[in-house]
């Protein structure tokens, strides 16, 4: 699997985030993986480093339910946001309501909504193309 310089994973799930990590090292996805718990602390880093391309990250993991700010807050700040790089955001949610699924069409920067867990055969579809 191709290596990925930078994952951001913002989620307040600390079992998710080292399941993601062990998974994602062991196939190889990426080893600099950035870890907030929730969407605030996360649009903040975001802000203070919009213009500095190595600190944006490839791939943020994003959950939706967190406290302070949610997933859906953090997305609307963000595409606020002008980047030095493209991100592409990936839900992870345990959420199975379809309007959870259909509201986050909404977002473009938004590439796919996928349900909890993280496996070795859902990350390959973050590789793949939407």
């Amino acid at each position: 699997m191709k290596n990925t310089s930078k994952i951001c994973i913002i989620d307040d799930d600390e079992i998710f985030v080292i399941v993601a990590k062990k998974i994602m090292k062991v196939a190889g996805f990426s080893e600099k993986v950035e870890i907030y718990k929730n969407g605030k602390d996360a649009i903040t880093y975001f802000k203070e480093n919009a213009d500095i391309e190595e600190n944006i990250p490839d791939f943020i993991f994003l959950d939706l339910n967190m406290p302070l700010m949610d997933g859906w807050e953090f997305l609307q700040e963000l595409e606020k946001l002008d980047l030095s790089k493209q991100v592409k955001v990936f839900i992870f949610t345990s959420s199975i309501d379809p309007e959870d699924q259909k509201r986050s069409e909404e977002f473009s920067i938004v590439e796919r909504f996928i349900e909890k867990p993280l496996t070795m055969q859902k990350l390959k579809l973050i590789t793949e193309p939407s």
